[in-house]
């Protein structure tokens, strides 16, 4: 019963690549080998080679606008500096919406000190064109090296014009991390110091590579990159035994070839199907060297196709053992489908497995019949074992293991319970039995007893939430009957509290046996109340808090409590810093009083000097828009141990349940629903002392409470008429 499913979630991700805007695809190939042998600058072998192949990949998917700029390349301009950045601003000045250009750089990469002062550990990282030259003597500078943050602007510059840009970045971005390679590979990293550059990373420093783009342009953004910080990206001869040599970039080869075999899949299969690839690489002692990442906001849109896709989600499998678990919304029993490649159809289902044993980003796969339907009391049957080339896995069925209870209404002036013939009572309770149907599976009921959402009735909305009034003031989510979907609201307040109850029995498994390598600071800024607009008076909360924000700007941060009370405009920093060696994923994950989800991501390495974790948080009781937000909210952190040869665990596009518009990142909303609403039991993840598997996964908490206005001019003493 499973395979039509799959074939219906296969048919609107293939159905939406056929209906992207018809807008030009453009490519900019940059390949340096070529470099002046007299400042002692290596050349390189393979970058001519991956330009030659992915152009002529990317001239069978059918592009014809591509300008190259490679040396020995035919048809191709000398890659330098001047060349390479007026590409980029011509492609700016030609963008129109919806276009979809993409950019390749192969070559050397470096590091020099950074003059703007925006980078975490002191440290620009250059990209290295044909006319680097050796820099002056103490000016820190190497001369025509093209920084980050000039790649940066280049591609925001296309951005603003509303066209899409996927950048592949195949060159080392840091001189940490040195490692031995065999005679058949060459690293594309040069060391500082041959240019004439002295660098030193800040104590505790973490390198990474280009800035994050603006995400308020109108274009959509990708970016691939062929090694972490840590490591060198590297090029070898994939020539037969006795053949003439040919050099290729590790990933650029990996990936080009992936371009060629497939058309229709999405940012992140392709990654995953590269990742794949490298691991399994033919060459010893070499491709496991070094581990590619991604950054951006269409990593579920289709390749070069925009941002109109429905990404299709799948896992890597080695053996027996699923790479992902609890924090990606797989626990004990969820059924999969495997496939032998990541880029696999619909139809090439090669048989089904089930998960048990789940930890946060690990669980165990056991053949099952395609018969078999999940549930939370018992396993399906085994069917023997599981098919030799299945190499990835995809969601096609959870089992239902979760309850949220919801109290029966009160009113608000008094307490009482509604009747169980009041309109808004009677109108509760059937939205509460549709639920399952109609929000993916999770369940909830009513309870007068032992509830975990308050209902109160103000005489003409119902409002939900953990409280549901402040003081006498109604807070939370409200419903307005007529006006709204009231299945809509059960349905955002089950994803919230699913996801919630997951995160809250992860929370406090850091202890002295398994501390979090992770510190979190979270401070803040209060604004006075004397800046606030009284209650009753017209309200414009943009221009109140810019004000009252303005009047604190130089004051000092404060840390927070675990609990607080927090009041309109009030402002909130989280920042995060390695203790020990090691990479982190580390999310963000924000439930609103209006049960909307919202995720920020960071990577930190090693004992780095604190980044920030996703942008302030303003406060606002009454936001933008005429939206009344009080009530209760809760922050979680989440901290992840990042695996070599293991994709990114970022939470960003994946758990947001209020998105405008379907969402910024592809299939976001759709898959949010599928990732939270029918979330599996939690086993216990961490174990006592002395047993086996205690999981690497920690998560910190924060709970604060939005005052209404009201409250808080009445807990400081002020009388409002």
């Amino acid at each position: 019963m499973f395979r039509p499913l799959i074939a219906a979630i296969s048919a609107v991700f293939f159905a939406a690549t056929a209906n992207v805007a018809a807008a030009e695809i453009r490519a900019v190939l940059v390949g340096v080998s070529d470099y002046d042998d007299s400042i002692g600058l290596a050349d390189l072998r393979g970058p001519a080679n991956d330009v030659r192949l992915l152009q002529d990949v990317l001239t069978r998917r059918g592009l014809t606008a591509i300008t190259v700029l490679a040396d020995g390349v035919e048809g191709g301009s000398r890659p330098t500096r001047a060349a390479i950045l007026g590409a980029l601003a011509d492609e700016a000045a030609r963008a129109e919406p919806d276009d979809f250009i993409y950019i390749h750089l192969s070559g050397h990469g470096t590091q020099q000190r950074d003059h703007e002062q925006d980078e975490t550990d002191g440290l620009d990282e250059v990209f290295l064109p044909a006319d680097t030259a050796r820099a002056e003597p103490g000016s820190g500078v190497i001369p025509n090296a093209i920084v980050d943050d000039e790649i940066g602007m280049a591609v925001d510059a296309i951005r603003a014009k509303g066209a899409h840009v996927w950048l592949v970045l195949d060159s080392c971005h840091s001189g940490s991390g040195l490692r031995a390679a065999d005679a058949g590979s060459a690293s594309r990293y040069v060391d500082p110091a041959l240019l004439g550059i002295s660098v030193t990373a800040e104590p505790g420093a973490q390198s990474v590579a280009v800035e994050p783009p603006d995400p308020d342009l109108p274009g959509g953004f990708m970016a691939f990159y062929a090694a972490r910080s840590d490591e060198l990206a590297r090029e070898a001869n994939m020539a037969p035994e006795g053949a003439d040599e040919e050099w290729y970039g590790l990933f650029s080869s990996k990936l080009a070839a992936r371009l060629d075999q497939t058309s229709g899949e999405s940012f992140r299969q392709l990654f995953q199907a590269v990742l794949s690839d490298l691991n399994d690489s033919a060459l010893p002692g070499v491709a496991r060297l070094q581990t590619p990442s991604w950054d951006g906001s269409l990593i579920d849109a289709t390749v070069f196709g925009g941002t109109d896709t429905v990404g299709v989600r799948r896992f890597a499998v080695t053996g027996d053992e699923l790479s992902a678990g609890l924090v990606h919304g797989i626990g004990d029993g969820t059924l999969m489908a495997l496939f032998a490649d990541a880029t696999d159809p619909a139809d090439a289902v090669l048989g089904y497995a089930q998960t048990s044993d789940a930890k946060a980003t690990l669980s165990y796969l056991a053949a099952v019949g395609e018969d078999c339907q999940p549930r939370v009391a018992a396993a399906c049957d085994s069917a023997g074992v599981l098919p030799a080339n299945a190499r990835f896995a995809q969601v096609v069925g959870r089992p239902v293991d979760l309850t949220v209870t919801v109290a029966p209404p009160r009113t608000l002036a008094d307490g009482t319970p509604l009747t169980e013939d009041h309109p808004a009572y009677v109108a509760l309770a059937e939205g509460i039995a549709a639920s399952p149907d109609a929000t993916g599976g999770f369940a909830l009921k009513l309870d007068p007893v032992a509830f975990e959402i308050e209902t109160i009735w103000d005489g003409s909305r119902l409002w939900f939430g953990r409280r549901a009034a402040l003081g006498d003031q109604p807070a939370g989510l409200d419903w307005t009957p007529g006006k709204q979907d009231l299945l809509a609201i059960l349905q955002r307040i089950g994803q919230a509290e699913t996801l919630a109850r997951m995160l809250g029995t992860l929370e406090g498994g850091g202890s002295f046996l398994n501390p979090s390598p992770i510190e979190l600071s979270a401070n803040m800024r209060a604004t006075r109340i004397d800046d606030m607009a009284r209650p009753g008076q017209n309200i414009r909360p943009l221009q109140e808090c810019r004000a009252a924000i303005g009047q604190i700007a130089n004051d000092p941060l404060r840390p927070m409590d675990v609990q607080s009370d927090l009041k309109q405009c009030d402002q909130l920093f989280f920042s995060a810093r390695g203790l020990v060696d090691g990479a982190r994923d580390v999310n963000r994950v924000h439930i609103d009083a209006q049960y909307c989800i919202h995720a920020k991501y960071a990577r930190i390495e090693g004992m780095s000097a604190a980044r920030q974790l996703g942008p302030e948080m303003t406060v606002c009781s009454d936001c933008p828009g005429g939206t009344y937000s009080a009530g209760d909210e809760r922050l979680f952190v989440i901290v992840t141990e990042n695996a070599e040869n293991a994709e990114a665990l970022k939470l960003e596009g994946l758990v947001e349940n209020c998105l405008a518009g379907g969402g910024t990142r592809g299939a976001a909303e759709q898959d949010a629903m599928s990732f939270i609403e029918t979330l599996a039991r939690r086993p216990d993840t961490r174990g006592a002392f002395g047993s086996v598997g205690i999981s690497n996964i920690w998560v910190e908490r924060r709970d604060w409470t939005v005052q209404p206005r009201e409250e808080v001019f009445r807990k400081a003493g002020i009388t409002v008429d």
